[in-house]
Protein backbone atom coordinates (compact mmCIF):
# COMPACT_ATOMS: atom_id res chain seq x y z
CA UNK A 1 0.00 0.00 0.00
CA UNK A 2 1.67 3.26 -1.15
CA UNK A 3 0.59 6.40 1.08
CA UNK A 4 1.32 8.58 -1.72
CA UNK A 5 -1.93 7.10 -3.43
CA UNK A 6 -3.99 8.28 -0.65
CA UNK A 7 -3.36 11.89 -1.02
CA UNK A 8 -4.28 14.36 -3.38
CA UNK A 9 -1.67 16.19 -4.66
CA UNK A 10 -2.04 19.48 -2.90
CA UNK A 11 -1.49 17.69 0.90
CA UNK A 12 1.21 17.40 2.59
CA UNK A 13 2.20 13.36 2.31
CA UNK A 14 2.45 11.62 5.63
CA UNK A 15 5.15 10.19 7.03
CA UNK A 16 5.37 7.89 10.22
CA UNK A 17 6.97 9.08 13.75
CA UNK A 18 9.63 7.54 15.08
CA UNK A 19 6.81 6.09 17.79
CA UNK A 20 4.92 5.15 15.29
CA UNK A 21 8.05 3.07 13.47
CA UNK A 22 9.28 1.24 16.54
CA UNK A 23 5.72 -0.13 16.65
CA UNK A 24 5.82 -1.42 13.57
CA UNK A 25 8.95 -2.60 13.98
CA UNK A 26 8.21 -4.55 17.00
CA UNK A 27 5.14 -6.12 14.87
CA UNK A 28 8.02 -6.75 12.10
CA UNK A 29 9.97 -8.41 15.17
CA UNK A 30 7.37 -10.33 16.65
CA UNK A 31 5.84 -11.66 12.70
CA UNK A 32 9.67 -13.00 12.47
CA UNK A 33 10.02 -14.65 15.32
CA UNK A 34 7.16 -17.12 14.06
CA UNK A 35 8.06 -17.18 10.52
CA UNK A 36 5.51 -14.78 9.25
CA UNK A 37 6.30 -12.54 6.25
CA UNK A 38 3.39 -10.29 6.19
CA UNK A 39 2.02 -8.00 8.89
CA UNK A 40 -1.51 -8.90 9.96
CA UNK A 41 -3.69 -5.49 12.16
CA UNK A 42 -3.02 -9.11 15.26
CA UNK A 43 0.36 -7.92 15.13
CA UNK A 44 0.30 -4.51 14.86
CA UNK A 45 -1.50 -4.20 17.23
CA UNK A 46 0.57 -6.59 19.75
CA UNK A 47 3.59 -4.34 18.26
CA UNK A 48 1.81 -1.85 20.43
CA UNK A 49 1.34 -3.00 23.29
CA UNK A 50 4.53 -4.57 23.73
CA UNK A 51 6.12 -1.18 23.15
CA UNK A 52 6.65 -0.03 26.54
CA UNK A 53 5.41 3.68 26.15
CA UNK A 54 3.48 3.71 22.92
CA UNK A 55 1.27 6.34 22.53
CA UNK A 56 -1.55 3.39 20.87
CA UNK A 57 -0.66 1.69 24.37
CA UNK A 58 -1.05 4.71 26.38
CA UNK A 59 -4.02 5.48 25.51
CA UNK A 60 -5.46 1.72 26.01
CA UNK A 61 -4.38 1.42 29.50
CA UNK A 62 -7.31 4.87 30.42
CA UNK A 63 -9.66 1.54 29.68
CA UNK A 64 -10.76 -0.73 32.43
CA UNK A 65 -9.15 -3.62 31.04
CA UNK A 66 -6.03 -5.84 32.02
CA UNK A 67 -3.68 -5.40 28.68
CA UNK A 68 -1.80 -9.07 29.68
CA UNK A 69 -5.63 -10.28 28.88
CA UNK A 70 -5.39 -8.34 25.51
CA UNK A 71 -1.45 -9.28 24.70
CA UNK A 72 -2.94 -13.69 25.91
CA UNK A 73 -5.50 -12.95 23.09
CA UNK A 74 -3.43 -11.71 20.22
CA UNK A 75 -0.24 -14.10 21.01
CA UNK A 76 -3.02 -17.18 21.09
CA UNK A 77 -3.77 -16.32 17.84
CA UNK A 78 -0.50 -15.21 16.27
CA UNK A 79 1.50 -18.88 17.82
CA UNK A 80 -1.65 -20.88 16.36
CA UNK A 81 -0.80 -19.19 12.75
CA UNK A 82 2.89 -20.07 13.45
CA UNK A 83 4.89 -20.37 10.60
CA UNK A 84 1.88 -19.89 7.68
CA UNK A 85 1.08 -17.10 6.47
CA UNK A 86 -3.22 -17.19 6.52
CA UNK A 87 -4.29 -14.38 3.77
CA UNK A 88 -2.21 -13.13 0.40
CA UNK A 89 0.06 -10.19 0.16
CA UNK A 90 -1.98 -6.91 0.74
CA UNK A 91 0.56 -4.27 -0.01
CA UNK A 92 3.27 -2.16 2.06
CA UNK A 93 3.27 0.24 4.62
CA UNK A 94 6.49 2.42 4.75
CA UNK A 95 8.09 -0.72 3.79
CA UNK A 96 6.74 -2.77 6.07
CA UNK A 97 5.02 -5.92 4.01
CA UNK A 98 1.03 -6.30 5.12
CA UNK A 99 -1.39 -9.49 4.67
CA UNK A 100 -5.22 -8.03 3.40
CA UNK A 101 -5.74 -7.51 6.92
CA UNK A 102 -3.15 -5.63 7.95
CA UNK A 103 -3.66 -3.00 4.68
CA UNK A 104 -7.22 -2.65 5.66
CA UNK A 105 -6.24 -1.82 8.77
CA UNK A 106 -3.50 0.58 7.66
CA UNK A 107 -5.67 2.24 4.92
CA UNK A 108 -8.17 3.28 7.80
CA UNK A 109 -5.44 4.47 9.92
CA UNK A 110 -4.57 6.90 6.57
CA UNK A 111 -8.40 7.74 6.55
CA UNK A 112 -8.35 8.34 10.09
CA UNK A 113 -4.55 10.88 9.75
CA UNK A 114 -6.38 12.72 7.07
CA UNK A 115 -9.72 12.89 8.84
CA UNK A 116 -7.34 14.42 11.87
CA UNK A 117 -5.17 16.59 9.42
CA UNK A 118 -2.36 14.61 10.95
CA UNK A 119 0.96 14.78 8.92
CA UNK A 120 2.52 12.16 10.59
CA UNK A 121 1.15 8.46 11.85
CA UNK A 122 1.67 6.95 15.26
CA UNK A 123 0.47 4.01 16.92
CA UNK A 124 -2.80 5.69 18.37
CA UNK A 125 -3.95 6.59 14.95
CA UNK A 126 -3.00 2.79 14.18
CA UNK A 127 -5.56 1.53 16.62
CA UNK A 128 -8.14 4.22 15.39
CA UNK A 129 -7.81 2.72 12.20
CA UNK A 130 -8.56 -0.80 13.53
CA UNK A 131 -11.19 0.43 15.27
CA UNK A 132 -12.43 2.02 12.31
CA UNK A 133 -12.33 -0.79 10.78
CA UNK A 134 -13.66 -3.54 12.90
CA UNK A 135 -13.89 -6.67 10.81
CA UNK A 136 -10.20 -6.07 10.71
CA UNK A 137 -8.89 -9.08 13.14
CA UNK A 138 -7.81 -6.97 15.41
CA UNK A 139 -10.59 -4.82 15.54
CA UNK A 140 -12.86 -7.45 16.68
CA UNK A 141 -10.65 -8.61 19.67
CA UNK A 142 -10.84 -4.49 20.32
CA UNK A 143 -14.09 -4.53 20.11
CA UNK A 144 -15.00 -8.20 22.12
CA UNK A 145 -13.25 -5.82 24.88
CA UNK A 146 -15.85 -3.21 24.70
CA UNK A 147 -12.91 -0.67 23.13
CA UNK A 148 -15.15 1.69 20.50
CA UNK A 149 -13.86 4.18 18.25
CA UNK A 150 -15.21 6.92 19.53
CA UNK A 151 -14.49 6.35 23.31
CA UNK A 152 -11.18 5.45 22.51
CA UNK A 153 -10.90 9.13 20.40
CA UNK A 154 -11.84 10.78 23.86
CA UNK A 155 -9.80 8.99 26.33
CA UNK A 156 -6.80 9.19 24.12
CA UNK A 157 -7.17 13.28 23.56
CA UNK A 158 -6.31 13.29 27.53
CA UNK A 159 -3.02 11.71 28.17
CA UNK A 160 0.41 13.18 27.19
CA UNK A 161 1.77 10.57 24.92
CA UNK A 162 5.63 9.73 26.20
CA UNK A 163 8.33 9.17 24.30
CA UNK A 164 8.82 5.20 23.91
CA UNK A 165 12.71 3.73 24.42
CA UNK A 166 14.66 3.57 21.25
CA UNK A 167 16.55 0.84 22.15
CA UNK A 168 13.45 -2.02 22.53
CA UNK A 169 14.93 -5.22 21.99
CA UNK A 170 12.41 -6.35 19.82
CA UNK A 171 13.04 -4.41 17.23
CA UNK A 172 17.32 -5.07 16.71
CA UNK A 173 17.01 -6.72 13.83
CA UNK A 174 20.78 -8.47 14.82
CA UNK A 175 19.99 -10.76 17.87
CA UNK A 176 22.94 -9.90 19.66
CA UNK A 177 22.84 -9.37 23.00
CA UNK A 178 22.17 -5.66 24.14
CA UNK A 179 24.74 -3.28 24.87
CA UNK A 180 24.40 -1.66 27.90
CA UNK A 181 24.96 1.98 28.97
CA UNK A 182 27.41 2.80 31.22
CA UNK A 183 26.49 4.60 34.43
CA UNK A 184 22.96 4.04 34.95
CA UNK A 185 21.08 1.95 32.33
CA UNK A 186 22.16 -1.45 34.33
CA UNK A 187 20.01 -1.15 37.17
CA UNK A 188 20.87 -1.19 40.97
CA UNK A 189 19.91 -3.48 43.28
CA UNK A 190 16.40 -1.50 44.41
CA UNK A 191 16.37 -0.20 48.13
CA UNK A 192 13.50 -1.82 49.00
CA UNK A 193 14.81 -5.32 48.66
CA UNK A 194 18.18 -4.52 50.72
CA UNK A 195 15.63 -3.13 52.99
CA UNK A 196 14.01 -6.71 52.87
CA UNK A 197 16.84 -8.43 53.40
CA UNK A 198 17.98 -6.00 56.79
CA UNK A 199 14.24 -6.96 58.25
CA UNK A 200 14.81 -10.64 57.05
CA UNK A 201 18.09 -10.62 59.25
CA UNK A 202 17.13 -8.67 61.96
CA UNK A 203 14.29 -10.87 62.42
CA UNK A 204 16.03 -13.70 62.18
CA UNK A 205 18.62 -12.29 65.09
CA UNK A 206 15.85 -11.84 66.97
CA UNK A 207 14.57 -15.59 66.77
CA UNK A 208 18.26 -16.84 67.13
CA UNK A 209 18.88 -14.89 70.57
CA UNK A 210 15.37 -15.51 71.27
CA UNK A 211 14.08 -11.81 71.77
CA UNK A 212 10.38 -11.45 71.62
CA UNK A 213 7.33 -13.75 71.18
CA UNK A 214 8.43 -16.52 68.65
CA UNK A 215 4.98 -17.36 67.16
CA UNK A 216 4.85 -13.18 65.76
CA UNK A 217 8.13 -13.51 64.79
CA UNK A 218 7.88 -16.77 63.17
CA UNK A 219 5.39 -15.39 60.65
CA UNK A 220 6.41 -12.14 59.95
CA UNK A 221 10.11 -13.59 59.45
CA UNK A 222 8.90 -16.14 56.97
CA UNK A 223 6.77 -13.98 55.45
CA UNK A 224 9.73 -11.75 54.71
CA UNK A 225 11.74 -14.35 53.13
CA UNK A 226 8.92 -15.72 51.01
CA UNK A 227 8.80 -12.37 49.50
CA UNK A 228 12.37 -12.00 49.24
CA UNK A 229 12.20 -15.32 47.77
CA UNK A 230 9.54 -14.28 45.07
CA UNK A 231 11.72 -11.55 43.93
CA UNK A 232 14.53 -14.14 43.43
CA UNK A 233 12.51 -16.17 41.48
CA UNK A 234 10.78 -13.70 39.38
CA UNK A 235 14.51 -12.01 38.98
CA UNK A 236 15.93 -15.86 37.65
CA UNK A 237 13.29 -15.37 34.81
CA UNK A 238 13.89 -12.07 33.76
CA UNK A 239 17.71 -12.46 33.81
CA UNK A 240 17.31 -15.18 31.88
CA UNK A 241 15.33 -13.11 29.27
CA UNK A 242 17.72 -10.76 28.72
CA UNK A 243 20.46 -12.83 28.41
CA UNK A 244 18.08 -14.88 25.41
CA UNK A 245 17.20 -11.28 24.01
CA UNK A 246 14.31 -9.98 25.55
CA UNK A 247 15.66 -5.93 26.91
CA UNK A 248 12.16 -4.90 27.99
CA UNK A 249 13.01 -6.25 30.83
CA UNK A 250 15.46 -3.71 31.61
CA UNK A 251 12.73 -1.16 30.90
CA UNK A 252 10.48 -2.41 33.22
CA UNK A 253 12.93 -2.63 36.48
CA UNK A 254 12.83 -6.88 36.59
CA UNK A 255 16.51 -6.54 37.20
CA UNK A 256 16.27 -4.50 40.66
CA UNK A 257 15.06 -7.04 42.63
CA UNK A 258 12.24 -4.79 43.31
CA UNK A 259 9.37 -6.72 44.68
CA UNK A 260 7.09 -4.30 43.61
CA UNK A 261 7.27 -4.98 40.32
CA UNK A 262 6.74 -8.30 40.05
CA UNK A 263 3.12 -7.40 41.44
CA UNK A 264 0.06 -9.05 40.68
CA UNK A 265 -3.29 -8.60 42.13
CA UNK A 266 -4.44 -12.50 42.07
CA UNK A 267 -0.76 -14.45 41.74
CA UNK A 268 0.79 -12.14 44.09
CA UNK A 269 -1.94 -11.20 47.03
CA UNK A 270 -4.87 -13.08 46.75
CA UNK A 271 -4.02 -16.75 46.07
CA UNK A 272 -1.19 -16.81 48.03
CA UNK A 273 -2.56 -15.37 51.42
CA UNK A 274 -5.37 -18.32 50.55
CA UNK A 275 -2.99 -20.85 50.20
CA UNK A 276 -0.87 -20.35 53.07
CA UNK A 277 -4.02 -19.48 55.54
CA UNK A 278 -5.36 -22.62 54.49
CA UNK A 279 -2.73 -25.01 55.63
CA UNK A 280 0.35 -23.06 54.85
CA UNK A 281 0.76 -24.44 51.30
CA UNK A 282 3.09 -21.71 49.51
CA UNK A 283 1.66 -20.55 45.59
CA UNK A 284 3.85 -19.16 43.38
CA UNK A 285 3.35 -15.17 43.80
CA UNK A 286 4.66 -13.38 41.48
CA UNK A 287 4.35 -11.80 37.84
CA UNK A 288 6.73 -11.01 35.07
CA UNK A 289 6.07 -10.17 31.78
CA UNK A 290 8.07 -11.60 29.38
CA UNK A 291 8.23 -10.73 25.26
CA UNK A 292 8.81 -13.83 23.99
CA UNK A 293 8.16 -12.43 20.25
CA UNK A 294 11.90 -11.08 21.07
CA UNK A 295 13.63 -14.84 21.98
CA UNK A 296 13.32 -16.83 18.82
CA UNK A 297 14.95 -20.30 20.08
CA UNK A 298 12.56 -22.27 21.89
CA UNK A 299 15.13 -23.74 23.78
CA UNK A 300 15.58 -20.13 25.38
CA UNK A 301 11.93 -19.62 25.97
CA UNK A 302 11.95 -22.38 27.87
CA UNK A 303 14.81 -21.57 29.78
CA UNK A 304 13.90 -18.68 31.08
CA UNK A 305 10.31 -20.64 31.94
CA UNK A 306 13.00 -22.77 33.65
CA UNK A 307 14.92 -20.07 35.90
CA UNK A 308 12.63 -19.04 38.07
CA UNK A 309 11.91 -22.46 39.72
CA UNK A 310 15.54 -22.91 39.85
CA UNK A 311 16.55 -19.71 41.67
CA UNK A 312 13.54 -21.32 44.02
CA UNK A 313 15.29 -24.41 44.24
CA UNK A 314 18.64 -22.33 44.73
CA UNK A 315 17.50 -20.67 47.79
CA UNK A 316 15.53 -23.49 49.69
CA UNK A 317 18.90 -25.13 49.38
CA UNK A 318 20.49 -22.76 51.16
CA UNK A 319 18.59 -22.36 53.49
CA UNK A 320 18.67 -26.15 54.18
CA UNK A 321 22.90 -26.21 53.63
CA UNK A 322 23.07 -25.89 57.48
CA UNK A 323 20.60 -29.28 57.94
CA UNK A 324 22.54 -30.83 55.23
CA UNK A 325 26.30 -30.60 56.78
CA UNK A 326 25.27 -31.31 60.03
CA UNK A 327 23.83 -28.81 62.11
CA UNK A 328 24.88 -29.36 66.18
CA UNK A 329 22.45 -30.84 68.45
CA UNK A 330 23.26 -28.05 71.01
CA UNK A 331 22.43 -25.36 68.86
CA UNK A 332 19.25 -27.01 67.53
CA UNK A 333 18.00 -27.08 71.35
CA UNK A 334 19.59 -23.77 72.37
CA UNK A 335 18.06 -22.02 68.85
CA UNK A 336 14.48 -24.02 67.77
CA UNK A 337 12.37 -21.73 67.02
CA UNK A 338 14.73 -20.22 65.13
CA UNK A 339 15.64 -23.02 62.70
CA UNK A 340 12.26 -24.42 62.80
CA UNK A 341 11.23 -20.97 61.24
CA UNK A 342 14.43 -21.68 58.86
CA UNK A 343 13.06 -24.93 57.93
CA UNK A 344 9.49 -24.11 57.40
CA UNK A 345 10.82 -21.31 54.89
CA UNK A 346 13.14 -23.96 53.11
CA UNK A 347 10.12 -26.47 53.11
CA UNK A 348 7.74 -23.27 51.67
CA UNK A 349 10.55 -23.15 48.60
CA UNK A 350 10.82 -27.38 48.04
CA UNK A 351 6.91 -27.02 48.13
CA UNK A 352 7.13 -23.75 45.19
CA UNK A 353 9.55 -25.55 43.34
CA UNK A 354 7.55 -28.75 42.63
CA UNK A 355 4.37 -26.37 42.22
CA UNK A 356 6.16 -24.70 39.63
CA UNK A 357 7.33 -27.32 38.12
CA UNK A 358 3.95 -28.93 36.91
CA UNK A 359 2.63 -28.53 33.29
CA UNK A 360 -0.29 -26.39 33.80
CA UNK A 361 -1.41 -23.27 32.09
CA UNK A 362 0.17 -20.27 33.77
CA UNK A 363 2.94 -22.26 35.94
CA UNK A 364 6.44 -22.31 34.78
CA UNK A 365 5.87 -26.07 34.41
CA UNK A 366 3.62 -25.69 31.33
CA UNK A 367 6.27 -22.72 30.44
CA UNK A 368 9.15 -25.11 29.97
CA UNK A 369 7.09 -27.73 27.57
CA UNK A 370 4.78 -24.50 25.84
CA UNK A 371 7.54 -23.62 22.70
CA UNK A 372 7.44 -27.88 21.78
CA UNK A 373 3.49 -28.18 22.11
CA UNK A 374 1.38 -28.75 18.89
CA UNK A 375 -1.12 -25.84 18.06
CA UNK A 376 -4.42 -27.64 19.03
CA UNK A 377 -3.20 -28.45 22.90
CA UNK A 378 -2.11 -24.87 23.12
CA UNK A 379 -5.61 -23.11 21.62
CA UNK A 380 -7.06 -25.15 24.71
CA UNK A 381 -4.47 -23.90 27.07
CA UNK A 382 -4.69 -20.24 26.07
CA UNK A 383 -8.67 -20.45 26.32
CA UNK A 384 -8.06 -21.52 30.06
CA UNK A 385 -5.12 -18.57 30.94
CA UNK A 386 -7.50 -16.72 32.36
CA UNK A 387 -8.91 -19.18 35.01
CA UNK A 388 -6.01 -21.28 35.15
CA UNK A 389 -4.63 -20.82 38.34
CA UNK A 390 -9.03 -21.11 39.99
CA UNK A 391 -8.71 -24.12 38.59
CA UNK A 392 -5.60 -25.12 39.39
CA UNK A 393 -6.39 -23.87 43.02
CA UNK A 394 -9.76 -26.37 42.97
CA UNK A 395 -7.89 -29.40 41.72
CA UNK A 396 -5.35 -28.92 44.40
CA UNK A 397 -7.83 -28.22 47.34
CA UNK A 398 -10.92 -30.47 46.43
CA UNK A 399 -8.56 -34.00 45.26
CA UNK A 400 -6.31 -36.22 45.98
CA UNK A 401 -3.66 -34.17 43.60
CA UNK A 402 -2.94 -31.87 46.54
CA UNK A 403 -2.40 -34.18 48.89
CA UNK A 404 -0.35 -36.67 46.55
CA UNK A 405 1.77 -33.39 45.86
CA UNK A 406 2.28 -32.38 49.37
CA UNK A 407 3.58 -36.29 50.21
CA UNK A 408 6.29 -35.85 47.45
CA UNK A 409 7.65 -32.62 48.85
CA UNK A 410 7.30 -34.48 52.41
CA UNK A 411 9.48 -37.11 50.87
CA UNK A 412 12.35 -34.98 49.25
CA UNK A 413 12.71 -33.04 52.14
CA UNK A 414 13.05 -36.03 54.60
CA UNK A 415 15.77 -36.76 51.99
CA UNK A 416 17.71 -33.71 52.49
CA UNK A 417 17.45 -33.44 56.08
CA UNK A 418 15.39 -35.98 58.84
CA UNK A 419 16.27 -33.06 61.53
CA UNK A 420 14.98 -30.24 59.38
CA UNK A 421 11.87 -32.26 58.53
CA UNK A 422 10.95 -32.88 61.77
CA UNK A 423 11.12 -29.16 62.47
CA UNK A 424 8.92 -28.00 59.80
CA UNK A 425 6.09 -29.33 62.11
CA UNK A 426 6.79 -26.97 65.01
CA UNK A 427 7.50 -24.58 62.35
CA UNK A 428 4.25 -24.76 61.15
CA UNK A 429 2.69 -24.20 64.56
CA UNK A 430 4.79 -21.33 65.31
CA UNK A 431 3.88 -19.65 62.26
CA UNK A 432 0.11 -20.41 62.97
CA UNK A 433 0.51 -18.73 66.46
CA UNK A 434 -3.18 -17.66 66.52
CA UNK A 435 -4.36 -20.91 66.37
Amino acid sequence: MSLSSQHPPTQKPLTLTKEGKQTLATAQAIAAAHDHQLLTSHHILLGILETRGSYGGQALAQFPIKPEHLKTRLWAYIRLDAGEDKEPHGGEFFGFALSEDGARAMEATVQEAEDQHAEAIDSRLMILGMLRRPETSAGEILRQFDITHDEFLRLSQRIDPKPAPSSSSVIRRAHKRPKVRRGGLWPHISPIFLLLVAIFAGLGYMLYADIGEPGRLTFIFVLTGWILAVSLHEFGHALTAYLSGDESVLYMGYLTLDPLKYTHPLMSILFPIIFLLMGGIPLPGGAVYINRGAIRKRWQQSAVSAAGPLATLIFGLLLLAPFMFGLSEASLREHTFFWSAIALLGFFQLFAFVLNLIPWPGLDGFGILEPYLPPFILHYAYMLSGMGIFLFFLLFAYTPFGSQVARSVELIMQSISAEAYFLVGLGYQSFFFWQ
